[in-house]
């Protein structure tokens, strides 16, 4: 029987993968990922969630769109090479200092940066949490295969209200109408 992930504020970190000027245009549901993300990004900024954002060669791909680094707010981001944010070093002393062990994650492509990640971040006991509708690639049967392996290999495949929703618990949490407003 499969291990439960309750998602709980104060274990959690969110990993925002690649969500750049060059790649999320790209995307076959691009403005669908867009719309997501920047609801779970100011969500989850709202609940004081702490964040790591990589680009991936941004000398080569450009940074982080700049609607989605609005709805993240200040972050300074890890620039990699590798396709798994885990092979980068600074990636990893961050998380590590972070002392969570909930991973949300989020980014594109699904199929190459955000599985081999996710994968990783399992091998390395982290529990993982994939926001799916924040996630694609550029052709929808890549994001769809991936998710199917990334589910079987104990990821955890969840939608952007699902999250804010559960880390809120009430609809009496002090957040819950800025929350709301977001998601409507």
């Amino acid at each position: 029987m499969k291990q439960v992930v309750r998602i709980k504020k104060e274990d959690i970190i969110f990993v925002a993968i690649d969500y750049q000027d060059r790649l999320l245009p790209a995307m076959e549901n691009g403005k669908d990922i867009e719309k997501n993300i920047i609801k779970l990004g100011k969500g989850l900024k709202i609940l004081g969630i702490p964040e790591i954002v990589t680009t991936q060669y941004s000398r080569g791909l450009g940074q982080t769109a700049e609607s989605v680094a609005e709805a993240l707010g200040d972050f300074e981001p890890v620039d990699k090479f590798t396709f798994s944010a885990c092979k980068n070093e600074q990636f990893m002393t961050i998380l590590k200092d972070s002392g969570r062990k909930t991973v949300i994650l989020a980014g594109i492509e699904t199929h190459i940066c955000v599985e081999q990640t996710a994968l990783d971040l399992l091998e390395k006991g982290y529990n993982v949490v994939l926001t799916a509708d924040c996630c694609g690639s550029r052709d929808m049967r890549n994001h769809e295969i991936s998710l199917l392996r990334l589910i079987q290999a104990g990821v955890a495949a969840v939608c952007t209200e699902s999250v804010l929703y559960e880390l809120l618990g009430s609809a009496k949490a002090p957040e819950f109408k800025e929350i709301s407003s977001i998601v409507k």
